[in-house]
């Protein structure tokens, strides 16, 4: 019996080291020059002051947000989350959500994941359904 439990705590652990994975220093470094060049493409320099992209990574997360000024205080920014994209280590693909008006995230079902991530951001940018930019 105590083989057994030894077992089952091994596959518990297990599961949440693949939970909590980090993504590599290799694949930082390549997801923001990917994305610092897509933030800055996608918003007109002339608007820069009103309305920017960013992205935060975390863990084996990275979050696209929409950022405005808020209209009364200059130096007060809101985000809205935009996408995100995760990657999974043992099947080495990333899967792309949607986020719903409360933030939760939603696999987005014309295209959920793929190994190439950029392909994922294509679907982001191209939105055929209208999830993503309205």
């Amino acid at each position: 019996m105590a083989h057994k439990l030894d077992e089952i705590d091994h596959l518990l652990l297990l599961d949440r080291t693949r939970l909590t994975m980090s993504l590599s220093e290799f694949e930082i470094i390549r997801l923001k020059r990917l994305f610092n060049a897509y933030c800055e493409i996608r918003i007109p320099r002339e608007l820069n002051t009103k309305l920017r992209l960013d992205y935060r990574i975390r863990g084996r997360h990275l979050t696209l947000y929409e950022s405005r000024h808020h209209h009364e205080k200059v130096d007060l920014w809101y985000s809205t989350a935009i996408a995100r994209f995760e990657k999974d280590p043992h099947q080495q693909v990333w899967r792309l959500f949607s986020a719903d008006r409360n933030e939760d995230w939603l696999p987005y079902h014309p295209h959920p994941e793929d190994r190439d991530i950029e392909r994922l951001l294509d679907c982001v940018t191209d939105d055929p359904t209208g999830i993503f930019w309205g």
